[in-house]
């Protein structure tokens, strides 16, 4: 990839799931753009290494499924997800009932503040990107446009410091694993 950008052919580099060490490894290489990789307020697991590595040296990130697969939003059903890939995942399958208080969480500080949950949910992950010091564009999937710009809003949604200690609350709440293999059908 390197010798791709020395010909002009690449612009920048980004990696995918990647650990922090293979990303140091590959940033020696050559300077890495962005890392993607799953985080929302659910998905926790690369605040523990991969995002302090990305502020290090410099690289940014890109969150993928910041609302949960959509479960955050609390506007899924279990019956929708029971009929396609997200049911098959521990957290949306049979820790659905269970999970639900973690909607309840997002839900209370989102009517505190008149907005939706979609919204609370991008605007704390904002403010956790920059208060551990990484560059972030998460890309929420949307299926219609007005969800895009309802999305949007989180851009000027100030989240309260209690705000962000009861969002904080769900990592440790969270029951099954986010990947479909955690849950084979």
């Amino acid at each position: 990839m390197a010798e791709l950008i020395t010909a002009g052919k690449v612009a920048h580099i980004g990696l995918s799931e990647v650990t922090a060490d293979e990303l140091r490894r590959a940033h020696a290489v050559h300077p890495i753009t962005a890392v993607q990789s799953e985080w929302s307020l659910w998905s926790r697991d690369v605040e523990d290494h991969v995002v302090p590595a990305c502020a290090e040296l410099g690289v940014g990130f890109v969150p993928y499924c910041p609302l949960g697969r959509g479960f955050l939003t609390g506007t899924l059903t279990k019956d929708q997800v029971a009929g396609d890939v997200r049911g098959g995942t521990a957290r949306m399958g049979e820790a659905w009932d269970a999970n639900q208080r973690i909607v309840s969480i997002v839900a209370e500080v989102a009517d505190r503040h008149h907005a939706t949950n979609a919204q609370v949910a991008l605007a704390w992950l904002l403010n956790r990107a920059a208060k551990m010091g990484v560059n972030s564009v998460p890309i929420p999937g949307s299926r219609r446009p007005e969800r895009s710009l309802e999305n949007l809003g989180a851009l000027d949604l100030p989240l309260e410091p209690e705000d962000i200690q009861r969002l904080d609350e769900i990592r440790a709440l969270v029951e099954g694993g986010r990947n479909i293999v955690d849950n084979p059908r």
